[in-house]
Formats: structure tokens, C-alpha cells, sequence
């Protein structure tokens, strides 16, 4: 009894403590907060002059306008581990401002390169494994060792941002050419060509050889049996099965030659690189951020002010 009563003891005891920290904690900002406030009055002079000058930073920042455009890309050879390890360098090299690399690699002028602002590639992620995309990984949130959520293999979500909103006419032909530098990806893409163009090959001489049984078999019974309205139908009934196999074999054909033709290359863009008419850097957006920012530079330039005597005390001190 006396344990039970010391246990309560001391819960009320913690949770009591844990009161008066809190309390003591939410005091402490509030002064903090309020001491902000006082500063900001007494030096508002020079933290306006800081708000203005951010505000004119990012409109400057701004003055070359950056567009955005995003677009599948359906992967044919290979998978999407493999090509987003090709496209992450180019967004090294775009951050870098390593606008020779971006012109080597794809195939064009330095002027152009450097109209190229930022190139990103991010993974679509299956949840549950059901085969479907349920979302695009921007942030970097997946999570391999979740079990249940698996990398989409056969596609990529590709970024890019340029100055110039002529770029993304010919970005598909930039990637094709980007990507065809790379031996692994031509001779897998060669290979699976190959592949479907002997699948195609295999099912039109299957559709012939179909053909030929059917027409065969049909004018054998017909001479073997007598012209009998119960036996025609049992012919005529067993023609119509060769007649759906060979429609099969029709729809197979037509969707393997649709799949060689339509998918050629290594990679293909589900749509093509359409901008978004609202720039990434919109003046008022960067002056409202560099307007913020440049505030609490002006607090602590404040502070600076406000308490530099102590400071030059402080560093006046013998040690």
C-alpha cells in the first residue's frame, strides 16, 4: 500500500515538474518574442533598410526567368535505377554551371548549355505492389526497407528548367541523343528489337500455317463426308476455331509490331516538354523570400548594434 502511495507520489511529482518546464519554457519565448518586437521598434530604420534590400535582391535575382516543364519518361531498355544514375551528373552540372559538359552531352552549343538551369530525374513509387504509380518521389521519402513499397522500374519522372522556353522544343531529341552515347543502352534496345522482330516474325508464319490447316481441313471434310446439314455444322464449327486462333494470333502480331514501331528507342516521353507559363522565379515570390530572409539578417544586425558594447567588452576581457 505505502509502494502504491510513493508511486503516485512521485507521478504527480513528475508531471508537476514537467508543468512548471513547460511554463517556464512558454515564459521564456514570450519574453524572447517580446524583446524581437522592442528591437524591431527601437532599430526599425535599419531593419527596413535590410527588408528593402532583400526585396531589390530578389527582384534582381529574378530578372532572368526560369521555366519549368515535366514529363514521363517511359523506359524501354534497362531500368530506372540505371537511368537516373546517367541523368543525376546533369544536375550536378547545371548547379556547377559546368555548361561544357551539358553542351558535350548533348550535342550542343555552349550558348544553349547555358540556358539549361537545372535537369532532375525522380522515381515513381508502386504502393503495395499493384502495379500502379501512386505517387512521385520529390522529396526523397521512400523508404527501401518498406517491403510493400517498391521503385517503378519502367519509368522516371524527368524536370527541367531552362531560360529560354524554345529549349523544350527539341528536349526529347536531346535526351534521345544523350542517351544514345551510352554502348549499354544501343545494344540493349538493339536486342529487344531484335526480340520483337522475331516474335513478330514467329507469329505471322504460326497465322499462316493456321491458315493454311484451316483451309486444308475444311476441303478435306467437306469431300470425306456427306453433304449432310449435321455434319456441315460440325465442320463449320470446328473452322470457326481455327478462325479465333488465328485472330489471336492477329492481335498478338499487331500489338508486338505496335510496340516496336511506337516504342524504337531505348526511352519514350509520354508527352512532349510542355513549360509551365509561370516561372519558377517569379518576382514577387523571390522578393517576398529575400524580404524575409533579409528581416532576420536585420534582427541580428540590430542586435549587433544594440549590444555591442558587452560584445567589445567581451572580447576585451583578458583570458
Amino acid at each position: 500500500m505505502e509502494n502504491e502511495t510513493k508511486k503516485e507520489i512521485d507521478l504527480i511529482d513528475a508531471l508537476t515538474n514537467l508543468g512548471i518546464g513547460i511554463w517556464n519554457m512558454l515564459k521564456k519565448c514570450l519574453k524572447g518574442i517580446g524583446w524581437t518586437l522592442r528591437l524591431i521598434y527601437q532599430e526599425k530604420f535599419i531593419i527596413l533598410a535590410c527588408m528593402i534590400i532583400g526585396a531589390f535582391l530578389g527582384v534582381y535575382l529574378s530578372r532572368v526567368k526560369v521555366y519549368r516543364a515535366e514529363v514521363e519518361m517511359k523506359i524501354n531498355a534497362h531500368d530506372s535505377y540505371f537511368y537516373k544514375n546517367m541523368i543525376d551528373p546533369l544536375f550536378n552540372q547545371c548547379k556547377y554551371r559546368d555548361d561544357n559538359s551539358i553542351a558535350k552531352d548533348f550535342g550542343i552549343t555552349l550558348n544553349q548549355a547555358k540556358k539549361i538551369a537545372n535537369i532532375q530525374s525522380f522515381f515513381y513509387v508502386d504502393v503495395l505492389s499493384d502495379g500502379t504509380p501512386d505517387y512521385i518521389d520529390y522529396k526523397g521519402i521512400y523508404n527501401a526497407s518498406d517491403t510493400m513499397d517498391i521503385i517503378m522500374p519502367d519509368r522516371l519522372r524527368i524536370v527541367v528548367d531552362c531560360q529560354d522556353t524554345s529549349m523544350f522544343s527539341n528536349m526529347e531529341d536531346l535526351f534521345a541523343y544523350f542517351f544514345s552515347q551510352n554502348p549499354q543502352i544501343v545494344k540493349e534496345n538493339n536486342l529487344r528489337k531484335r526480340q520483337l522482330d522475331e516474335k513478330i516474325a514467329a507469329t505471322t508464319n504460326e497465322i499462316v500455317m493456321l491458315d493454311s490447316l484451316r483451309k486444308r481441313e475444311y476441303f478435306v471434310r467437306k469431300r470425306d463426308v456427306q453433304l449432310s446439314t449435321d455434319k456441315m455444322v460440325v465442320v463449320e464449327r470446328e473452322m470457326k476455331l481455327y478462325h479465333n486462333e488465328i485472330l489471336a494470333l492477329e492481335n498478338q502480331k499487331q500489338q508486338l509490331v505496335w510496340e516496336r514501331d511506337v516504342f524504337e528507342d531505348g526511352v519514350s516521353f509520354s508527352s512532349h516538354f510542355e513549360p509551365n507559363p509561370h516561372p519558377v522565379n517569379g518576382s514577387l515570390k523571390l522578393a517576398m523570400i529575400f524580404t524575409i530572409v533579409f528581416l532576420f539578417i536585420g534582427v541580428g544586425v540590430a542586435s549587433l548594434k544594440v549590444n555591442r558594447k558587452r560584445i567589445v567588452a567581451f572580447l576585451q576581457r583578458e583570458v
